[in-house]
């Protein structure tokens, strides 16, 4: 089988996100995990020659390249006219889109990934030009594609309720999982003295990690560990591990409000690669209050760091749990306040969420991903257009 993988976000250098971690995890396990009869193939198109170097370890993995020396728009104009990806691309018997954005017309069978609906929901989380662009793509893809890949239930149930795509269409295929969080549970590499001077000094401490904006929901969060150490019942600081966002103006208004808050809580900023392993390991608990989440890695991570999770109760973050966490209300200040002082006082509780957390992330893996990715391929092959 011809497999083509649309690729440009592997060249990506800046804004990188979720779904370039997800196209970036995967499909170097696709390339260890395919059988010897199916050939990957790599579609890109950029005009800077340093974006090539970015593409070079797919290759010596075994993929093929299919690039044009072109910008994206120019390719994405020609298929508005009718130019199709396997013009381009040269043979595919399966087309794979990492998101529900197609640039290029297919007469080839297609398979999507959805990796959330935020755009649907919770559209004030999004700039509204990306917003109408996935709003656009998956209204036009709803009927195009022939199988759609959904990294959680709680987003095939959507695409089958507000796009009316059959269930016969879609497989669920949760994302994987980087090991070097599981390798920390045991032992944790030491962090980097850069990282290491922004953290508290022998103290415990909760771990928010993502960037902070909107949809995070860190500043109730911010107000619920305020209360916390306001009534005297909190030891552990609160580390906030991201880059900074948009609309920061609410989160500075609860610092100013709280000035408790000065001392106990410690902005790191964005953490390298190497070093957010060892820091979720080294966390009392990670607390994630997101008010959408159509995955949430960071919950999986935490759980096979040995870390106990306490998150809300939005979205997919409940399926992704599994029962080895604690959940609460996103917008819940007292119940979080509580929960806070509970979990920081309770070293038992905190053991039963670490074993429970362990036992629920050994579910994950990237090359399951990719042997059930792989079927899906086939499985699309078969499906009548």
């Amino acid at each position: 089988m011809n497999i083509l993988l649309e690729a440009h976000r592997l060249v990506r250098t800046k804004d990188f996100g979720g779904i370039d971690s997800y196209w970036r995890c995967l499909i170097p396990e696709l390339l260890a995990e395919r059988n010897e009869q199916d050939r990957l193939a790599l579609f890109s198109a950029f005009l800077n020659p340093k974006h090539a170097l970015a593409l070079l370890p797919y290759r010596k993995q075994g993929a093929l390249l299919r690039h044009w020396w072109a910008s994206p728009n120019w390719l994405h104009a020609l298929g508005r006219f009718g130019l199709r990806f396997e013009q381009l691309a040269g043979p595919a018997d399966v087309i794979h889109l990492p998101e529900p954005v197609a640039p290029l017309p297919t007469n080839k069978p297609l398979v999507v990934t959805a990796h959330d609906l935020m755009y649907l929901h919770a559209p004030q989380y999004l700039d509204p030009r990306w917003t109408a662009r996935l709003m656009e793509g998956t209204t036009a893809l709803a009927a195009q594609a022939t199988l759609w890949i959904a990294v959680s239930e709680h987003t095939r149930e959507d695409l089958i309720q507000h796009f009316g795509v059959p269930r016969g269409r879609t497989v669920v295929i949760p994302h994987g999982l980087d090991e070097r969080f599981r390798q920390a549970a045991t032992k944790a590499p030491a962090l980097s003295a850069e990282l290491q001077s922004k953290l508290p000094q022998g103290q415990s401490f909760f771990l928010f990690v993502g960037s902070v904006e909107p949809k995070k929901n860190l500043p109730t969060l911010l107000r619920a560990f305020a209360q916390s150490l306001e009534q005297e019942g909190q030891s552990s600081d609160l580390v906030v591990a991201g880059r900074a966002g948009w609309q920061l103006e609410e989160i500075q208004e609860v610092l100013e409000r709280h000035p408790v808050l000065k001392d106990r809580v410690h902005f790191t900023g964005f953490i390298a690669h190497e070093d957010l392993p060892s820091l979720v390991a080294q966390a009392r608990a990670l607390v994630l209050p997101s008010r959408y989440e159509g995955f949430g890695m960071p919950v999986l991570e935490a759980m096979a760091a040995g870390t106990p999770v306490l998150c809300s109760n939005r979205a997919a973050l409940p399926e992704v749990a599994g029962g080895a966490a604690v959940l609460f209300e996103a917008d819940d200040v007292d119940g979080l306040s509580d929960l806070l002082q509970h979990i920081d006082a309770d070293d038992t509780a905190c053991e039963n969420l670490r074993r429970l957390g362990i036992e629920r992330s050994s579910q994950f893996s990237w090359p399951r991903c990719a042997r059930e990715t792989l079927a899906a391929y086939h499985q699309a092959a078969e499906l009548p257009k």
